[in-house]
C-alpha cells in the first residue's frame, strides 16, 4: 500500500503517529539519577552487588544509562526528609528506599517523584498505597509482609528449648507515645501465636540506642527465656549492638535480619535481601522504560534464609538439634 508521504509527515507532526527514539521508551541519551537511601551506607561503592547486577541483566549500564547518589541515615529516621530533600536538589528521577518507614516519611517532601521499596512492611497499611495491583500514588516497590514472621521465630525458638515458656519482644518505636499500624498488626500476630504455643509475651519498646541495654536488663528481670527482635532500619543499624547483649544476657535472640546471626545472634530467619534487590531492579526498570508508578503493582517478596550460629549457642548452652540444623541455610560453627 503507498502512503502519501506530506501526511505521514504531517501527521506525525500533529501527534497522529508517535515514533520512539528507542523501542524501550528510555530518553536516548539520558543518564538516570537514582537516589537511594540506607539506614547504613554500604561498603561496596555504587555499581557493585546484586541490585546492580540485576539492573545489567535488564540492559541498564551503570555510568552510562544510570548512576546512583547515595544517602545513609543510620536508623535516624527523621533525617529521612532532610536527606530525601538534598536528593532532589541533585536532580535524582527515582528514589530507592528500604521499608515503608522511610517511604511515609518522603511524602511531605515529593508526591511525584517515584519511590521503590526494596523489604517494605505492608505498603497499604503504611497509607503509601491504595492496593497491591495499583499502588495509585508515587510509591511502589517489594514488601516482605513481615509481620507474619513473628509466629515463626517463636516456633524456631521453640525448637531450640522445647520448654520456652515466656519470649520477650523488642520493638523500636520513632514515638514513645504510640506504635505505628504495621507494628500493632505484627504485635497481634504474636500474641495470636504466643496463645497457639503457649507463650506468654512481654514487649518493650526501646526509642533511642541509649535505651537497648534497659530494655535487656527488663527482659532478664521478667525472667524471658528468649526474645524476638523486630526489625526496621534502626535495629538493622545497631545489629552488634543487639547481638552483644543477647549474649552478655544469655538471652537466645531470633531476628529478622540476615546478618544478625553472622553477627553474634543465634538465629536469623527472613526474607532473601538479595533477592528482593533483584526484584525492585526489575520494577524500576518498568518505570525507566515509561511505566507509571501508581500503575506499577506491589511485588512480594517470597524466598527466605535460615542462619543459626553454632558458637552462640555452645555458648549459651544450648543444643540444636540435627532437623532443625538441616533447616538451615547457612551454619555458623
Amino acid at each position: 500500500m503507498r502512503v502519501d508521504r506530506q501526511w505521514f509527515m504531517a501527521a506525525i507532526a500533529s501527534g497522529l503517529l508517535a515514533i520512539p527514539l528507542r523501542s524501550d521508551a528510555q530518553q536516548a541519551g539520558k543518564i538516570y539519577r537514582l537516589g537511594i537511601l540506607y539506614s547504613q551506607l554500604p561498603s561496596t561503592p555504587p555499581g557493585q552487588g546484586p541490585f546492580y547486577d540485576r539492573m545489567r541483566e535488564l540492559g541498564w549500564v551503570y555510568g552510562r544509562d544510570f548512576v546512583a547518589e547515595e544517602r545513609g541515615f543510620n536508623g535516624q529516621y527523621e533525617r529521612v526528609p532532610e536527606l530525601g530533600a538534598e536528593l532532589i536538589r541533585s536532580g535524582v528521577d527515582l528514589f530507592v528506599v528500604q521499608g515503608g518507614a522511610e517511604a511515609v516519611r518522603m511524602q511531605p517532601v515529593t508526591h511525584k517523584i517515584p519511590i521503590v521499596t526494596t523489604m517494605a512492611g505492608d505498603l497499604v497499611l503504611s497509607g503509601v498505597a491504595a492496593s497491591l495491583g495499583r499502588p495509585g500514588g508515587n510509591v511502589t516497590g517489594v514488601q516482605t509482609l513481615s509481620s507474619q514472621l513473628i509466629g515463626k521465630h517463636f516456633s524456631l525458638l521453640r525448637e531450640t528449648m522445647p520448654r520456652l515458656g515466656r519470649v520477650g519482644v523488642l520493638l523500636h518505636v520513632s514515638d514513645p507515645s504510640s506504635i505505628t499500624p504495621f507494628d500493632a498488626a505484627t504485635l497481634r500476630e504474636g500474641e495470636a501465636a504466643g496463645k497457639a504455643l503457649d507463650i506468654s509475651i512481654q514487649v518493650v519498646k526501646a526509642h533511642a540506642s541509649g535505651e537497648l541495654e534497659k530494655a535487656f536488663a527488663a527482659f532478664q528481670a521478667q525472667r524471658a527465656q528468649g526474645i524476638v527482635i523486630l526489625r526496621d532500619a534502626f535495629m538493622g543499624a545497631h545489629l552488634q549492638t543487639l547481638a552483644d547483649l543477647a549474649l552478655r544476657y544469655r538471652l537466645p535472640a531470633a531476628c529478622e535480619i540476615a546478618s544478625f546471626a553472622q553477627r553474634g545472634g543465634l538465629m536469623s530467619y527472613g526474607y532473601d535481601f538479595d533477592a528482593a534487590l533483584r526484584t525492585a531492579a526489575g520494577i524500576i526498570d518498568k518505570i525507566l522504560r515509561g511505566a507509571n508508578v501508581s500503575e506499577v503493582p506491589i511485588q512480594q517478596a517470597s524466598t527466605f534464609r535460615f542462619t543459626i550460629n553454632l558458637r552462640t549457642a555452645k555458648t549459651l548452652g544450648l543444643t540444636i538439634s540435627p532437623s532443625l540444623l538441616a533447616q538451615a541455610d547457612q551454619v555458623i560453627e
